[in-house]
């Protein structure tokens, strides 16, 4: 699953990541996070507001999410950065709160389920991240248990966390999809949900689910809604997988108030041996060394 992710660059720079243009709502990167200050995010949580990347729709059209291409009638897709709730809320939904508990969708079995279906084929969006994190269950101690080094004398946590991020600092982006919500109010309101799949390679030591990250290859097949979903639902291929750095946290990023870089420093003392036997920071397998430039898009 993905329930906090962080997102670290400047918004200003996820214009060019995402080769993108702000939606008429947000009115430029000041608005992407629906009016609260521009700061690094290093622990967002469900039912924030966050930038999203869709396609523009052209109103003017039969409703297709296509942009106006001009005099000519042609149109073609432009890509929008917009501020979107996480926590998808279905647009038959009753009330706000349906969103609490969708912000995550399962990619195997979306075509079922009435929240993600129409949004599956003509919803889809990229969530921008810098990285995410995951928490490792672990086997349950005896009371006495400790952390080891500088930290012996405190009770083992039941979980370890991680953050994964890209080696190279890029930014990636999660397959999503979004949907259109008006309040018994008219208030409007658009929300999106992160699509999680099966964990490839390391990562399933420490989970068996992750977000689906898309290569930067495949981002425009994604929004384009005239391409079928599912040739993009597989989990991520092994070399993506082993281009992101998994680094062992402190058990502060479980409190959703805290917000501040020190959570994604690495924890000298992790609860557990990580993915590969190591304590400390953990990579993949090497196999990024060799992988395809341009796996994620970097935001320099």
């Amino acid at each position: 699953m993905c329930g906090r992710y962080a997102l670290t660059v400047e918004p200003d720079s996820l214009f060019g990541v995402f080769q993108a243009v702000p939606d008429e709502r947000s009115g430029g990167a000041q608005g992407l996070y629906g009016g609260d200050p521009v700061r690094p995010r290093y622990n967002i949580g469900p039912t924030v507001t966050v930038p999203v990347v869709r396609l523009r729709v052209d109103r003017a059209s039969d409703g297709a999410d296509r942009a106006d291409g001009g005099e000519s009638g042609q149109s073609r897709p432009v890509r929008e950065l917009e501020p979107m709730r996480w926590g998808l809320v279905p647009s038959w939904a009753k009330d706000v709160s349906v969103g609490n508990r969708m912000f995550n969708a399962r990619a195997e079995s979306l075509a079922d389920k009435p929240a993600f279906r129409t949004a599956l084929h003509r919803r889809r969006c990229l969530i921008p991240a810098t990285g995410y994190y995951e928490w490792q269950k672990l086997p349950q101690a005896d009371g006495g248990a400790t952390r080891t080094g500088a930290a012996e004398g405190r009770k083992a946590p039941a979980k370890q966390p991680y953050y994964l991020t890209p080696q190279d600092g890029s930014t990636m982006a999660f397959a999503g999809l979004w949907e259109y919500w008006r309040s018994p109010e008219g208030e409007p309101l658009v929300s999106m949900t992160i699509i999680t799949t099966e964990a490839v390679g390391a990562l399933r030591e420490i989970h068996d689910r992750m977000p689906l990250i898309l290569p930067a290859s495949e981002w425009d097949a994604w929004l384009d809604s005239e391409v079928d979903p599912a040739t993009l639902l597989s989990p991520p291929d092994a070399a993506l997988v082993d281009a992101l750095e998994i680094r062992p946290v402190g058990p502060a990023v479980g409190n959703v108030r805290n917000d501040d870089p020190a959570l994604v420093e690495r924890d000298p003392h992790p609860a557990v041996a990580g993915p590969g036997g190591d304590r400390g920071t953990v990579v993949g397998t090497g196999a990024a060394d060799t992988a395809p430039p341009a796996l994620f898009d970097n935001p320099a």
